[in-house]
């Protein structure tokens, strides 16, 4: 009779002392959310300015003034793209109704034949009543801030922090490291700068990917005639670099705004294949010479992060999912207990 494997008490207790803990960090993540997605933004944002501050150290500037320069710098960029775009998308938000009208005499296209086979005659003197309910998109896109009051006066503290983050780098990187055993330092700091230079190369490869893509994306829209291209053309050039499952995120949006200019199928097919072969193009070309394949994520991994932080965090959360999971692979790829967690998340 073989021998029977029981698992021991210890073992056990790990286990189940794990699953507590995920719980418990899974349940701060979505109450501190408003808290936590300004603050994950800020690191990125700070992983991404800190070589524009080294290169005006080497220049001469005081780091603090690097970084006071750079965090205006963006905050000028942000505020040009918001003056820019206001009226286009004050009058996409006022044409929403029509939108959605369309949408409605679409569905009663498709549904109308079965329809007719499966419900009664009905009465002619009965009065129907139609209840309109707030649209589930906006409440799934708006999840995961809390209210607009308090997610506002987060946001409002992104600057801040990425600037006393940039400033007080050197201290916090001593401090960091000094959480770490004396023999296990200069391994700690190797692991460290390597996981900011993995992340600062996936985002801000990334970001200049997507902006190569709404370069070339918004001037066809243009000529295709899509409605308010300056603001959907970008908007699919920064979902197309995602990987496996982009191409369907970026031809929504166009598709979409389509449906109240057009009545014939080929702007539609127009709209779908430039977005298809941009999609090839970023993923086969211009990603791997850009942001590289060291931190390169397998289709199951991108597939369950959109699932979870898109549930987590709603909208927000399907913009973070990618850049956060590619950190995290980027954390088990140089630490050694976690290094085939690391295997698992990425292609190879």
């Amino acid at each position: 009779m073989p021998d029977l494997k029981l698992h021991s008490p210890s073992s056990t207790t790990n286990v189940s002392l794990g699953i507590i803990s995920a719980g418990i960090i899974i349940a701060g993540l979505y109450y501190g959310s408003s808290v936590v997605m300004p603050l994950v933004l800020s690191i990125f944002v700070a992983f991404v300015f800190d070589p524009g501050v080294r290169l005006m150290e080497r220049m001469g500037f005081p780091r603090w003034l690097g970084s006071l320069l750079l965090v205006l710098l963006g905050l000028a960029g942000i505020y040009l793209l918001a003056y820019a775009l206001y009226g286009r998308a004050i009058a996409l938000a006022a044409d929403m109704p029509r939108l959605e009208d369309r949408l409605g005499q679409l569905a009663a296209r498709v549904e109308g034949p079965f329809v007719r086979f499966t419900t009664a005659p009905a009465d002619r003197n009965v009065q129907t009543v139609r209840i309109q309910q707030e649209s589930p998109w906006g409440q799934y896109l708006l999840n995961g801030i809390g209210s607009v009051f308090s997610f506002t006066v987060a946001v409002m503290f992104i600057p801040f922090l990425v600037f006393f983050m940039l400033t007080s780098k050197n201290r916090l990187w001593a401090a960091t490291l000094n959480l770490f055993a004396l023999e296990r330092r200069h391994q700690a700091e190797q692991v460290i700068e390597g996981i900011s230079i993995m992340v600062r190369q996936y985002v801000l490869g990334n970001f200049l990917v997507a902006l190569i893509c709404a370069a070339v994306t918004t001037p066809i829209f243009e000529i295709i005639g899509v409605p308010y291209a300056i603001i959907v053309g970008p908007l699919s050039a920064f979902l197309n670099p995602i990987p496996y499952i982009g191409v369907v995120l970026a031809i929504v949006p166009p598709m979409l705004v389509s449906l109240m200019a057009f009545d014939t199928i080929a702007p539609f097919v127009a709209v779908a294949v430039t977005v298809t072969v941009i999609h090839l193009i970023a993923v086969n070309l211009l990603t791997p010479r850009i942001v590289g394949r060291r931190v390169k994520l397998s289709a199951i991994s991108v597939t369950l992060a959109l699932m979870f932080w898109g549930w987590l965090w709603g909208g927000i959360g399907l913009i973070l999912a990618i850049p956060i999971t590619a950190a995290f692979k980027a954390v088990c790829d140089n630490v050694r207990p976690l290094k085939p967690l690391g295997a698992w998340l990425g292609e190879s």
